[in-house]
């Protein structure tokens, strides 16, 4: 990937941690979550996917600042994302295990509010 800021988001120790519990090697990893990332950004844009997420799935902005949003998901949006982009189980599982940490360590998101039929997604900004 070239765009800048991708991974800005998640702090390396989470992305080195999900790679070793998960058998998934970091390089790996890392190249799903800017895949990722980069198919937020570019269809139809952040701010316009974040909108269309909470008008049709109720799903609710956990956080944002001018950097980020946390949003929780339906697990649907989660696979389709990852028939998207051709990703095998075990790296979907990564890539969400990622977000999911990140979000548990955000001071700014109380556990609580993270509905349990619900997936944290975090969605990098562009600057």
């Amino acid at each position: 990937m070239t765009d800048e800021g991708l991974l800005d988001p998640f702090h390396l120790a989470v992305i080195r941690s999900v790679a070793n519990e998960s058998d998934v090697p970091e390089p790996t990893l890392r190249d799903a979550l800017e895949a990722h990332q980069q198919t937020m950004r570019d269809a139809p844009g952040i701010d316009e996917l974040v909108y269309e997420w909470r008008k049709r799935f109720d799903a609710p902005v956990l956080a944002q600042s001018e950097s980020v949003y946390i949003v929780a998901v339906r697990p649907g949006v989660w696979e389709e994302y990852g028939e998207y982009l051709d990703l095998e189980e075990a790296v979907l599982g990564a890539v969400a295990a990622v977000h999911q940490e990140q979000t548990l360590r955000d001071d700014r998101v109380a556990f609580e509010d993270i509905d349990p039929d619900a997936v944290p997604l975090i969605v990098a900004r562009p600057a």
